[in-house]
């Protein structure tokens, strides 16, 4: 019995133990899956929860509720007048304005015209907002397969640098071959800190694009290596990118909406020039009669034939010609600079083909069996693997720097660059 009631303690607190270390785990390995993110969720999330293009969803809201508040007509204004004594009499006056020319109706276009404006900015902020979660997503990637080869480089360094003690100690190698080792892991060391340094870094940079918390370890998923495929760059020439930019900028269709926003205003400043017509109905009480009547009226216009705001009007549409014209000129620009940077990027990457990184591998192994093997010295080893980090990430960067200009490519051009045809 005692054997029992000893038992029965101690296996309840074992259960305990055993339960509070899964109700630890099982959080923490729901978290890390969470934070493991692919580009094309990211930019979902960055579209949905994005600050700046939440901010331009409620100027869709204000400019909308601008559209639904113009009135039909406007408030009638009522006027009385009471004058006492034995003649007393009491005078009341209705009196409601019409707007003449389709004022209202030049209302109506010109809030309808601001409200494609800002729908057209949503546009292009989603565009801007696609381009940047684009390159952090690549930036990050690019940080994490570094710091994955230099956390390795890490490992192989301090495999040298405990064979390098063992050959000191047995007195094949001098101190200072030792030491060279200890300060090759060091500087590996170093490296490695930097690049995780960097990965916060980028990952700030992510999750603010996203709305995400800052402090998030983000993880991206993906392929630097992953290319574009070999239809969509055939079709890639700057004759057509250049089309397919003037067609479909959204900054472009924000400065045409400005076209038809000032002709509205310049027809809106006509039409205001043709005066108003109030309509009046008349009530009259005296002492001994009542009387009735109807008043119009109408402002003559002979100074003021609102010329101030027409003219205004006029030479904004002069600007907008200008502005439309140096801005296209800007977008070609812009499309050539970006297929420029792909050209390049691409001419990059050709470097690297073949087998010369296989081959620069297979070196290296080799040179780390030797120098193991103690048939080859570790300066040489070094050198090996400096030209091997060296044109390793020299690649990496190669490759992050071929998805960005893609990336900007697509941005400068205003559509994807799989839908061009």
């Amino acid at each position: 019995m005692r054997t029992k009631n000893t038992f029965n303690p101690i296996l309840m607190i074992g259960g305990i133990c055993l339960l509070t270390l899964s109700m630890v785990r099982i959080p923490s390995a729901f978290s890390d899956e969470e934070n493991r993110i692919s580009l094309e969720i990211a930019i979902e999330i960055a579209l949905r929860e994005n600050p700046g293009l939440n901010a331009i969803h409620e100027k869709i809201k204000v400019a909308r509720a601008r559209v639904d508040s113009i009135a039909l007509l406007g408030n009638p204004e009522l006027k009385t007048e009471f004058v006492g004594g034995a003649n007393a009499e009491q005078k009341l006056e209705l009196t409601k304005p019409f707007e003449l020319g389709g004022q209202r109706g030049h209302r109506i276009r010109i809030a309808k015209t601001q409200l494609e404006k800002v729908d057209t900015e949503l546009a292009k902020a989603s565009q801007f907002v696609t381009k940047s979660v684009k390159i952090a997503f690549y930036e990050l990637l690019l940080v994490q397969e570094k710091l994955k080869l230099a956390r390795e480089i890490v490992q192989h360094n301090e495999q040298m640098r405990d064979i390098a003690q063992t050959r000191f100690e047995a007195g094949d190698i001098s101190v200072t071959q030792a030491n060279l080792a200890s300060i090759h892991l060091q500087s590996a060391l170093r490296e490695a800190a930097t690049l995780e340094s960097k990965l916060q870094l980028a990952q700030l940079s992510l999750n603010g694009l996203m709305g995400a918390p800052l402090e998030t370890a983000r993880v991206v998923v993906g392929e630097l290596r992953q290319k574009a495929s070999p239809d969509t760059l055939q079709k890639l020439t700057l004759d057509t990118l250049k089309t397919q930019a003037l067609a479909h900028r959204n900054d472009l269709k924000s400065l045409q909406l400005d076209v038809q926003l000032t002709e509205n205003e310049l027809r809106l400043a006509k039409a205001a020039n043709i005066p108003d017509l109030s309509v009046g109905a008349l009530a009259e009480h005296s002492t001994d009669q009542n009387a009735f009547g109807v008043k119009f009226s109408i402002p003559l216009p002979l100074f003021n034939r609102n010329r101030v705001e027409i003219n205004a009007t006029e030479a904004q549409q002069q600007v907008n010609t200008a502005e439309i014209n140096n801005f296209e000129k800007q977008i070609v620009q812009e499309v050539i600079a970006a297929f420029l940077s792909l050209q390049t990027a691409r001419k990059m990457l050709i470097f690297y083909g073949g087998n010369s990184l296989k081959l620069l591998n297979e070196n290296l192994k080799l040179t780390r069996t030797a120098y193991e093997l103690g048939e080859t010295e570790l300066l040489e080893l070094i050198l090996m693997q400096n030209e091997f980090i060296k044109t390793r990430f020299a690649y990496l960067d190669a490759l992050a720097a071929y998805h960005q200009a893609l990336a900007e490519l697509e941005a400068v051009v205003g559509t994807s660059l799989e839908s061009i045809p």
